[in-house]
C-alpha cells in the first residue's frame, strides 16, 4: 500500500487557517505550515510544525507531499500566483481542496490548486482554472468558465454561462448576471451588480457597477 500523502500549507493568515481546518476535518495529514509568522488561526496550527522560510518547502519530497496555497488573493497582488508557479516549476503539485459543506457538481471541472470553501456551490458544466479560489458561500451557476488565478470572494452570486478570464478579482457579495464576460485582470468591487461585459483591467464599483474612469456603456 502506498504511503498517504502529507499536506504542506504555505501561508500563515486567515485563508491558510480556513484551509487547514477543512483538511483536518477530512482526516488529512498536515505535515507543516510554511510562513514567516502565523498571524491567524493559531489554535488550528498549534500542533503542526512551523517552517519560516520559503525554501523549507524544498526539504519535502515532492512525491510525498501536496502543497496547499494558503496565501490569500487580493486585487493586483501576485504573491499567491508567483509561489504557485515557482513550486510547480520545481515539480511540486498543489492540492485541489473542496470543503465538505461545498456542493460541487460531478460534471464540473476543477484544475489543480482550486480551492472551494465552505458552503460554496458550483453547478453543472462549470470549469475553473488553476489556483483559483471559490470562497465561502459563493454560488457559481451552470456552464460558467472561470480562468486561472481568480478569486471569487465570499457571497458572490454568478448566474449561468458567465465567462471570467484569468487573474480576475470579484469582491464580496457581487452579483453577475448570466452570459456576461469579464476580461482579464478586472476587479469587481464589493456588492457590484454586473449586467454587461467588463473589459480587461477595468475596476468596477458600486451597486450600479460603474467602471472607474469611463461610463459603463463606453
Amino acid at each position: 500500500m502506498s504511503k498517504p500523502l502529507g499536506y504542506l500549507i504555505i501561508g500563515g493568515g486567515g485563508h491558510a487557517a480556513a484551509l487547514a481546518e477543512i483538511l483536518l476535518k477530512q482526516g488529512k495529514k498536515l505535515v507543516g505550515i510554511v510562513a514567516p509568522e502565523i498571524i491567524a488561526g493559531q489554535v488550528v496550527f498549534k500542533t503542526i510544525p512551523h517552517f519560516k522560510n520559503d525554501d523549507d518547502v524544498l526539504r519535502f519530497d515532492k512525491q510525498e507531499v501536496m502543497l496547499v496555497n494558503g496565501i490569500g488573493a487580493m486585487p493586483r497582488q501576485n504573491l499567491r500566483e508567483r509561489l504557485y508557479h515557482y513550486y510547480t516549476q520545481q515539480g511540486y503539485q498543489f492540492a485541489t481542496v473542496i470543503a465538505e459543506s461545498a456542493l460541487v457538481s460531478e460534471f464540473a471541472l476543477l484544475a489543480d490548486g482550486v480551492q472551494v470553501m465552505n458552503n460554496a456551490v458550483i453547478n453543472i458544466g462549470t470549469r475553473i482554472g488553476e489556483n483559483s479560489i471559490i470562497n465561502t458561500s459563493s454560488t457559481i451557476d451552470h456552464d460558467c468558465t472561470i480562468g486561472g488565478q481568480c478569486h471569487i470572494a465570499p457571497g458572490v452570486t454568478m448566474s449561468g454561462q458567465v465567462t471570467v478570464e484569468n487573474n480576475v478579482h470579484i469582491g464580496t457579495g457581487a452579483n453577475i448576471i448570466n452570459n456576461v464576460e469579464i476580461g482579464q485582470s478586472a476587479i469587481i468591487s464589493v456588492g457590484a451588480n454586473v449586467t454587461k461585459p467588463i473589459r480587461k483591467s477595468s475596476v468596477v464599483f458600486g451597486a450600479r457597477a460603474v467602471v472607474k474612469g469611463q461610463s459603463y456603456d463606453s
